[in-house]
């Protein structure tokens, strides 16, 4: 089973610092950015201890390669004489022909993306560290480990695994902590990996039956968790990943590596192997209050039901805390909780209704104070501030725009009014793909759209490319969602007279249509903005994007190569700062 961990702890006396973080969740709930606000600032390698260093190996091989099969009982030998140094991640590529690597068709989504990322064109071959070094596996000696390994680390990591009591689902837990201080944003990756699997018949023609950390999943994608500088010295985050077991061999060889990259330039500045050894806290008293919900991401009520969750981090249970809240910097509303939360337990906190003035931009701020009647060891986690606009004003027709993913089964959603009535609502859904509901607002109110996911992944990404958007008068988009887990709560105004929202861009041309092969999108910038254009085919699947980036103010010409498309119907989306424009196309 999983027995393997590592855990690198500082032997040195930290240097105090005065800290305050913030929590922020952004206005469409999808990401959560971590501020730090320091009194002290140092750069990498100043006046902090760092940690042991763990060499990460990335081989790219394939049961197809005969070269592979020369060198990799050779390097996967080496491997295993340094496990105190060293992990190591394979990925499978799809060739040399015929191209039917079990253990890349296992996977080929996430096996291609960590090819396309250091841009691999033969195999076998050996990233040492991300950008470090990189080369053959023939060519990694234990002198250059051992050169690697006393490179020191600026953090420490520890990840524990945990199967469901069906061994249907794996669960990682990683707790990241820094060591010296970090200004750089950094990306942490979780791989399930099996880490031993023999064949006695080889899986491929190169006749290799012997196969060592073979990726499975990269959880929760190939992009990983984003690692917001800067950080100092005793900073951590904790990072929850589950993945739904599929495609496994043998479940008792299972494992995850984790470690923290650089995406700018690749370097890796730290690794971990995985056990099911319990996590160590950092701290005695350390209660983080972790999430809200209950709140949208627009507001016209003026008022909020917040519902929070707090989370144990410390080393002795967490029975009680007070929750403070206030909206805007006005009034501050208290709440009392106890309870018994051991290490890395949760618990929600329904909080009483809070009313404010709204404004264009607000600030629902939580804070916990006096956890178990005492001073909290780590107070940069107990501050939760919530961003959320005002409502928009919206008028003439509205329309729900739906591209619905790959299980429309799960989606529903209800439209209500400011008494709470609910005035309409549709779903589930039968098929994927395009569906428009005309909304009724036929008086002036205050509206509440809730979006619904039965599945909890909503309608992006894991089961498609579905989205959902509000679009009303002149093809303006009001607000939307894709990524939102269980639901997405959005309020809006309506007005039959109206004002219309600023547009940024005009004279819109999409040309020809029916198209062959060339469609041209031209139009005028009204401001500087961030251009997205996409092609959706009438299942929800992206089939085109070209993300344009900032452009300036201007006639704006783009070409869209769409001849290799299969003649049909699919949907054009103009994306310029939020602002949505949405059209059928006909490829012929």
């Amino acid at each position: 089973m999983l027995s393997i961990i590592y855990h690198f702890y500082d032997k040195r006396i930290k240097d105090v610092l005065h800290l305050h973080r913030v929590l922020i969740k952004n206005r469409d709930m999808k990401s959560k950015i971590l501020l730090l606000i320091i009194t002290l600032s140092f750069g990498f390698g100043s006046l902090f201890a760092q940690s042991q260093r763990i060499v990460l190996f990335e081989e790219f091989t394939s049961t197809t390669c005969g070269p592979c099969a020369s060198q990799n009982p050779a390097f996967d030998a080496l491997l295993n004489q340094n496990l105190d140094k060293a992990v190591s991640i394979k990925y499978h590529m799809s060739w040399p022909a015929p191209g039917n690597d079990p253990f890349y068709l296992d996977n080929e989504t996430e096996n291609n993306n960590r090819r396309s990322y250091y841009g691999i064109n033969s195999v076998p071959h050996v990233h040492m560290d991300g950008s470090n070094w990189n080369g053959q596996p023939s060519q990694v000696s234990q002198g250059r480990i051992d050169n690697e390994y006393g490179v020191a680390s600026p953090f420490e990591i520890q990840v524990q695994t945990e199967l469901s009591p069906g061994e249907d689902t794996i669960f990682v837990t990683t707790l990241i902590k820094a060591t010296d201080e970090i200004t750089t944003n950094l990306v942490v990756h979780n791989v399930v990996v099996e880490k031993y699997l023999h064949f006695n018949t080889p899986p491929g023609p190169n006749g290799e039956r012997d196969f060592y950390t073979v990726m499975k999943k990269m959880l929760p994608s190939a992009s990983g968790t984003n690692l917001e500088a800067p950080m100092s010295d005793g900073d951590y985050v904790i990072l929850q990943n589950s993945w739904a077991l599929d495609y496994i061999y043998d479940i008792d060889e299972l494992a995850v590596v984790s470690f923290i990259q650089n995406n700018l330039n690749k370097e890796v500045f730290q690794a971990a192997l995985s056990s099911e050894d319990a996590l160590t806290p950092i701290y005695s008293l350390d209660a983080e209050v972790l999430d809200v919900d209950n709140v949208t991401a627009t507001n016209c009520f003026g008022t909020l039901n917040p519902i929070i969750t707090i989370r144990n981090n410390g080393q002795v249970n967490l029975t009680s805390m007070t929750i403070e809240y206030s909206v805007n910097d006005g009034a501050v509303q208290s709440a009392d909780w106890t309870g018994d939360l051991a290490f890395l337990e949760t618990a929600e906190i329904q909080l009483d209704e809070i009313a404010f003035d709204v404004q264009e931009l607000n600030s629902l701020e939580i804070v916990g104070v006096s956890p178990n009647g005492s001073t909290d060891d780590y107070i940069t986690n107990n501050t939760f501030v919530y961003l959320f606009d005002e409502a928009p004003v919206l008028s003439g027709s509205v329309n729900l725009f739906m591209i619905l993913d790959e299980s429309p089964e799960e989606t529903t959603w209800e439209l209500t009014n400011s008494s709470g009535e609910v005035i309409q609502n549709g779903g589930p859904y039968d098929t994927p793909g395009m569906k428009i509901e005309p909304l009724d607002l036929s008086t002036m109110d205050c509206y509440e759209l809730i979006m619904y996911d039965a599945g909890g992944n909503g309608m992006c990404c894991s089961n498609g490319d579905g989205y959902y958007a509000v679009i009303y008068g002149n093809n303006q988009t009001a607000f939307e969602g894709s990524d939102f887990g269980s639901l997405d709560r959005n309020q809006l105004s309506y007005d039959p007279v109206g004002i219309d929202e600023t547009p940024v861009y005009n004279d819109l041309n999409i040309f020809p249509n029916p198209v062959k092969d060339v469609l041209n999108v031209e139009f005028n910038l009204l401001e500087t903005s961030d251009v997205d254009l996409k092609v959706y085919d009438l299942l929800g699947k992206v089939i085109y994007e070209n993300d344009k980036g900032v452009n300036q103010v201007g006639r704006q010409s783009y070409n869209l190569h769409l001849g290799d498309l299969n003649s049909g119907i699919y949907l054009f989306k103009l994306n310029v700062n939020g602002q949505t424009y949405v059209k059928k196309i006909t490829v012929r």
